[in-house]
């Protein structure tokens, strides 16, 4: 095909270029070779690099001006035609001077004529042609308008335009458009013929000194048909927009990376307090994205725009009165005349958010109390398969993990025991489950010479009348059983154990009436046993200052929630009228005599709240101080930092402008001021650094593969100036201080290329293992090493074991890296030997929230 069209071009009397689609050269004749002669090779490329052939359209004249050989500007018009045959091809004819108007579209028309590039693309359009003279007599139709109207090529000249668009009229009308057309060259209108609504393009054009009159016809009647669908939707889009607080908009992106948005509805302004121009460029500025959230941001955009994948993101915006709105973004691409266009909505989540935080934060106290309570708990769906077991139950976390979703028939098969266990408890869970009420029993377990009394229950929890979930837990009650066997024996037995207790022991019936009393609460209280039997222990022993709290209330409550005993903090008032604070637990146990039987132990924790008021002053007092410091190391720096500037000033002044006139001696004293100086400003910077280091608000996850390696691209050119090797292995994700920790890992590397032997290449590498309550990560290098004798001073802020002629550095980064580990919970520590490398350790703990 190439060589059909340099056959045809080979021809032509012009300075001929042709290009393919891929903008190759594909032919240059004699002629453009000679007048190209006198210019740098480059410049064909530079005839059509500034050229965007997607948005002109053909034929295209632009002048161009191009320095010569010698230097000379020369100017060329250039002619730019696009013929198709299977594929687009791009011929330039040019000059080195303007050439005459008329002699160039007689070129082009020569061109277009060897080519058949007018008659093969104007008979393939699908939108009708007709061509006009001044009286108005038809002189040409194309194929797509031969069918609009049927019209001989025999009789073209006897119909006239008004014969065929009613626009028209008539010899008169036809008149009077002439002279308005003169003033502006074209105009549209629509008009109806055969059943079909067009949409005509009137256009009046000049060739051979004569004017023509040109008539594009578009087919509009489908466009018309979905009219009322388009107008409906658009109904329905309005309706959307103002009943629902979401904006929809347009965003076009464009070859040349200059994107914007074509539209965004006046619903945005709406929702978030300001407006985004369309069609500007710099939309990301007023978009007021938070800032941190701006790169995951631009990342998602340039994946959805490379990828050609749908549009999604969450983040935050700022509005005007700096206030946050959580906000949800999605858009749809497609492509619109080669362009890619993304139709999409955004709205405001805020309240959305507000109302997920709070979810999270009730689900992470009730993960809390259920990991923490001091009994067994396990959540079954309907079928008794587990969806949650607490550490009680299960220790082994894998083993943990493993049972979701299993029953206690798997458990038994998984340790090899028989299924004597899961059968009795199978028939519990029937049991309440029938019922619809809590069931419970006692599990009796041998282990070793020792026995144990396990309480049990099944609970079934309803949600609008359907068994949701079965809540099973158990606690240790060996020690009340034991108890109580001990008290069935003899009176004299229980009251040996008790009367000898070093805790105040009350019996109390469910009325709260007392009918045990040792001799410690006597001693506690004043009254003795006579005293007391048969008296309300709230009404004897409570104090008002315990706010009206009603402890029969309490018992109640206790007894209905099943928990097996609770310890308060109360206020208790002796027979003296003597308030102080009292530790009770109350333990509920199952009698023969009674429907239930209360256990009071009482303990005077008078010493112990002095100590805590104590301690609770000195910590109020070591944060004063603390804080104190902070406040004193902070205004000390930035004091000294005046004198200090004033002095690098001076002596950088005395050395800029009299060092000349001082000897070689006194500019050796002035640089040692200077250097000096700057050593001390370093110091104190690296001050204010180490004492910025403390724990944040808020801990995040951090992937410690993304830090690395940005990490390592910031100390790129350290790597490739030492020709340094380092690698890590898949590290984890980690709940941290993001800041600190990519400050650790960066001093710690650091620290690695620059302490290298000699004509070495640094070799790093980086691991981490994990431990049941720390992260325990390793650096190592194949460095100069350290002796063991300096392990501890090395963290120590502005320890150095090298002078700074031999490597520079205030011996800061390694006391950062010791602050950053302590506020992680961790701890630092250094495996090296001389000569071999130095290794690193420190671990970071998995639990940073109180």
């Amino acid at each position: 095909m190439e060589q059909n069209i340099s056959s045809i071009l080979q021809v032509l009397p012009l300075s001929v270029i042709a290009f393919n689609d891929e903008r190759e050269c594909i032919f240059i004749n004699q002629k453009a070779q000679n007048i190209l002669s006198i210019f740098p090779n480059s410049v064909i490329d530079s005839l059509i690099s500034e050229i965007n052939f997607n948005n002109i359209s053909f034929p295209f004249n632009t002048q161009k001006k191009v320095a010569d050989l010698e230097g000379n500007l020369v100017e060329l018009e250039l002619n730019f035609s696009l013929f198709t045959r299977e594929k687009e091809y791009y011929i330039i004819t040019f000059n080195k001077t303007v050439p005459n108007k008329k002699q160039t579209d007689e070129n082009l028309t020569s061109i277009k004529k060897k080519l058949g590039l007018f008659e093969a693309f104007i008979h393939q359009i699908k939108e009708g042609v007709f061509v006009f003279n001044s009286d108005g007599k038809l002189v040409y139709k194309n194929s797509a308008a031969q069918k609009m109207v049927k019209i001989s090529d025999a009789n073209l000249s006897e119909k006239c335009i008004w014969e065929i668009f009613k626009y028209f009229q008539n010899a008169v009308k036809w008149s009077e458009i002439l002279q308005k057309v003169d003033k502006k060259n074209d105009f549209k209108f629509s008009e109806k013929i055969k059943k079909k609504h067009l949409l005509i393009d009137f256009q009046k054009r000049n060739f051979e000194n004569k004017h023509y009159y040109l008539l594009i016809c578009n087919d509009i009647t489908e466009k018309l048909k979905d009219k009322i669908v388009i107008e409906e939707k658009k109904s329905q889009i309005d309706f959307f927009q103002k009943h629902l607080p979401v904006a929809l908009f347009q965003f076009h992106v464009l070859k040349n990376k200059v994107h914007y948005f074509h539209h965004v509805s006046n619903s945005f302004q709406e929702i978030f307090g300001f407006n985004i121009l369309t069609h500007y460029k710099s939309w990301l500025t007023r978009l007021r994205i938070h800032p941190e959230d701006i790169p995951s941001f631009l990342e998602a955009t340039q994946q959805s725009i490379s990828y050609n994948e749908p549009f999604k993101f969450t983040g935050r915006m700022i509005l005007r009165d700096n206030s946050i709105k959580w906000f949800e973004a999605s858009a749809t691409p497609v492509f619109q005349n080669s362009k890619m266009v993304f139709n999409g909505i955004v709205w405001d989540i805020s309240q959305q958010k507000i109302a997920d935080f709070e979810i999270k934060k009730r689900n992470e106290f009730n993960d809390s109390v259920l990991f923490n309570l001091p009994a067994d708990i396990a959540v079954f769906d309907k079928n008794h398969n587990y969806l949650f077991i607490n550490p009680n139950g299960i220790s082994d976390p894998d083993l943990r993990q493993w049972m979701i979703g299993k029953n206690n028939f798997d458990y038994c098969r998984k340790k090899g025991i028989n299924n004597d266990m899961a059968i009795q408890r199978e028939t519990y869970f029937q049991e309440a489950k029938k019922k619809g009420k809590q069931v419970e029993w006692v599990d009796e377990v041998i282990r070793g010479d020792r026995t144990f009394y396990i309480l049990r229950r099944f609970f079934p929890f309803y949600v609008e009348g359907e068994l949701a979930y079965m809540i099973g837990y158990g606690i240790d009650i060996s020690d009340i059983k034991n108890l109580q066997s001990l008290l069935s024996k003899t009176e004299k037995q229980n009251n040996l154990i008790m009367q000898s207790s070093m805790e105040g022991i009350v019996i109390i019936n469910e009325d709260c009436t007392i009918s045990f009393w040792n001799t410690k609460a006597e001693k506690i209280f004043g009254w003795s046993l006579n005293e007391v039997i048969g008296k309300n222990l709230p009404e004897l022993i409570l104090s008002d200052e315990n706010n009206c709290f009603e402890i029969s209330d309490f018992f109640k409550k206790v007894e209905l929630s099943g928990k097996a005993n609770t310890t308060l903090d109360l206020m208790a008032i002796d027979r003296h009228k003597k308030t102080f604070p009292i530790e009770l637990t109350l333990i509920a146990v199952d009698d023969l005599d009674y429907k239930y039987k209360y256990f009071v132990f009482i303990r005077d924790i008078s010493s112990r709240k002095e100590k805590e008021k104590q301690i609770q002053l000195q910590n109020e007092i070591l944060k004063r101080q603390n804080t104190e410091l902070e406040q004193f190391n902070y205004i000390a720096s930035h004091d000294l930092q005046e004198p200090l500037l004033t002095i690098i000033s001076y002596s950088d002044l005395l050395m800029k402008e009299f060092s000349q006139q001082l000897n070689e001696e006194g500019n050796l004293f002035l640089n040692f001021i200077n250097n000096s100086a700057n050593r001390m400003r370093f110091l104190i910077s690296g001050l204010l650094e180490y004492n910025r280091i403390n724990k944040g608000n808020e801990t995040q996850l951090l992937n410690l593969n993304e830090t690395l390696t940005e990490v390592l691209e910031d100390l790129s050119v350290n790597i490739k100036e030492t020709n340094a090797e380092i690698s890590f292995k898949s590290l984890p994700v980690i709940e941290c201080y993001p800041i600190f920790i990519r400050l650790l890992f960066q001093n710690l590397i650091s620290n690695a290329l620059k302490f290298r032997k000699e004509k070495t290449a640094p070799i790093v590498s980086i691991e981490a293992k994990e431990l049941r309550e720390y992260w325990q990560f390793k650096v190592t290098d194949n460095g100069i090493g350290i002796e063991e004798k300096y392990f501890e001073q090395i963290f120590q802020i502005f320890r150095r074991l090298h002078t700074s002629h031999e490597y520079s550095g205030f011996g800061i980064g390694l006391a950062h890296c010791k602050k950053i580990v302590d506020i992680h919970n961790g701890k630092i520590w250094i495996k090296s030997e001389i000569n071999k490398g130095t290794s690193i350790i420190f671990t970071l703990s998995k639990h940073l929230k109180p």
